[in-house]
């Protein structure tokens, strides 16, 4: 699954994997964009399966614009050595009927590498909100039971269960959802709910870290993710005692997002 570019050693045990899930908003992409542009890190491979759909494109965080002409795919694969980091950033959604099959992939190459943590990067849909999550933080977070996070130090709220009335009931042994995972339920958030009932059965420790939201402009949403996210695993020094005026990003945008809403409109036309 996992393509070597010849670039590193991919010698991966004891570093935390983060990857983006597919999910509204693409909050979970432009978060993995951020951190890979603050990094500045390179890619140093990419995952290539049949379930993932075929794209390429521009190197999207190239400071020097399209001179370099580095060319991305549908899935690349940035290391950290420094923070022990190793971040997916995936481009492109799933093949329709191949999610299964993907997780399932994607599960052993976490075993295979002996990751310490897995950290998914979700998103879900803010009009699906109960009476308890409209007000306070739009962030939440949920965690298998192998893995321990400080919430309460953190200040960290955890996905509320309820029950999926629109959710078909599954009937195989294979499917049973396993107790933690049970009550569940994040609309819009792409593999994130079954990527977690996975790793609960398999005891793999992941982390799942959502915000609530709508399509739109969700850069305020990544950097709200990213800063929570931060707050835990300390890629960066964020300034706490300024006031949101004073406080200056540590974030870096990539050049790419310079076109997020289009080129500017040619002024001749008026």
């Amino acid at each position: 699954m996992f393509i070597n570019a010849g670039k590193s050693s991919c010698q991966w045990e004891g570093y935390t994997l983060i990857l983006p899930a597919i999910s509204v908003g693409n909050v979970g992409q432009l978060t993995a964009d951020l951190l890979i542009s603050t990094l500045q890190l390179d890619s140093v491979g990419h995952l290539h399966d049949e379930s993932i759909l075929p794209l390429c494109g521009n190197d999207p965080y190239a400071s020097t614009g399209v001179a370099q002409g580095v060319l991305v795919t549908s899935a690349e694969v940035y290391e950290c050595k420094e923070k022990e980091l190793v971040i997916i950033q995936q481009r492109a959604p799933l093949v329709k009927g191949k999610q299964r099959d993907f997780r399932k992939k994607l599960l052993a190459w976490i075993k295979e590498c002996k990751f310490s943590q897995v950290v998914l990067l979700s998103s879900t849909h803010s009009h699906e909100r109960i009476d308890s999550q409209i007000t306070g933080s739009p962030f939440r977070f949920l965690s298998t039971a192998s893995l321990s996070i400080p919430a309460d130090d953190l200040k960290w709220q955890r996905l509320e269960t309820r029950e999926d009335m629109w959710g078909v009931q599954r009937q195989t042994a294979e499917e049973t959802i396993p107790e933690e995972a049970k009550g569940v339920y994040i609309p819009g958030g792409g593999m994130a709910k079954r990527f977690f009932e996975d790793c609960c059965r398999e005891q793999v420790p992941l982390a799942v870290l959502m915000v609530f939201c709508s399509e739109g402009d969700n850069i305020p949403d990544a950097m709200m993710l990213v800063s929570e996210l931060n707050k835990w695993i300390k890629v960066v020094q964020e300034a706490e005692n300024q006031s949101k005026q004073q406080r200056r990003s540590p974030w870096k945008k990539p050049k790419s997002w310079d076109l997020l809403y289009g080129s500017a409109v040619e002024s001749s036309l008026y």
